[in-house]
């Protein structure tokens, strides 16, 4: 099995450690597909590092900006953002067969309808799995969780590629399953982070501090509440008590910084429109009013407003 990982980020980087040494020990490959030549040519020369309970762990792996340059792929993991889907995709659709699992672990919805226009077997990820990239291929491991894949088209039959791709994760110790719907897991993802990113940006906060404020958590279970109305209009099924589980989600990953607040460390543009910024837009389609969700987009719109002022 060839796995072309498209995307060095946190997410991506702290995968490629973990899944590489797998698949080498079956003579298989992990290839990396970038967009950056220069963070390429750099990573090509110094590897990734995962830093792991008390352990480094550092890998070589082949990385190229031209997909050309790859021969053959079997399943490609999208690990780009979501506002990034449909270019990561472009770039790598020299690799795409009708053959070709490709993997969206994005967060939010956004990038569930690009997939489903690829050429390949399109399927989502979900995953609760943590890291934080400390600089170019240089990554914290954020804690276990379980990963789950679902098709977002219907086939005869399961994709062998995607058995082996599960099989992968759990030989890699990343716990992995296939579920037959995969919709209500996104929105479980969804809930959690509708709840924690957008105010782990806005007040500078890891996840934990996050709930040593009472006006805080008061929030969190305002923003959630109005997305679990969102879902139960669109007939999603809801697991457990989504904003126990965010709450849980915080204590948990407490020494974490959320994707989010990364961002805005490093003045990227965030991923507020695949989250909250989604839940605002299928309020309106809907006739449901989500006015804390909206605060919070347009807080982090404003900040990112205040980096290209200053630009």
């Amino acid at each position: 099995m060839h796995v072309v990982l498209v995307g060095p980020g946190a997410l991506g980087s702290m995968l490629a450690v973990r899944l590489a040494p797998q698949l080498e020990k079956k003579g298989e490959t992990l290839s990396l597909l970038d967009h950056d030549r220069q963070r390429a040519h750099r990573l090509a020369e110094e590897g990734i590092t995962l830093y792991r309970n008390d352990n480094r762990t550092t890998i070589h792996p082949i990385i190229t900006t031209d997909p050309t340059d790859i021969s053959g792929c079997d399943v490609i993991l999208l690990c780009v953002k979501s506002g990034d889907a449909a270019k990561a995709l472009r770039q790598a659709a020299p690799l795409i067969t009708e053959d070709t699992l490709i993997v969206g672990m994005q967060n939010g919805m956004a990038h569930l309808e690009k997939l489903r226009r690829t050429k390949g077997i399109a399927v989502a990820a979900v995953s609760s799995a943590g890291a934080t990239l400390t600089a170019p291929g240089q990554v914290m491991d954020g804690g276990s969780g379980v990963t789950r894949f679902g098709l977002l088209s219907k086939t005869p039959s399961l994709s062998k590629h995607l058995e082996n791709l599960v099989a992968l994760f759990n030989r890699a110790d990343l716990e992995a399953e296939v579920v037959p719907n995969i919709l209500p897991r996104l929105w479980e993802k969804l809930f959690v982070n509708v709840a924690i990113n957008a105010l782990t940006a806005i007040h500078k906060r890891k996840n934990g501090q996050l709930l040593t404020s009472c006006s805080i958590r008061n929030t969190m279970k305002k923003v959630v509440s109005e997305a679990m109305a969102v879902a139960r209009a669109r007939e999603i099924e809801i697991f457990d008590d989504p904003i126990a589980t965010a709450f849980a989600v915080c204590r948990r990953t407490r020494n974490n910084t959320s994707s989010m607040l990364q961002d805005v460390l490093k003045q990227r543009t965030t991923e507020i429109a695949a989250i909250n910024g989604f839940i605002v837009d299928e309020g309106k389609q809907l006739g449901i009013d989500t006015p804390v969700n909206a605060e919070l987009v347009r807080r982090v719109r404003k900040i990112e407003q205040s980096w290209q002022a200053a630009a």
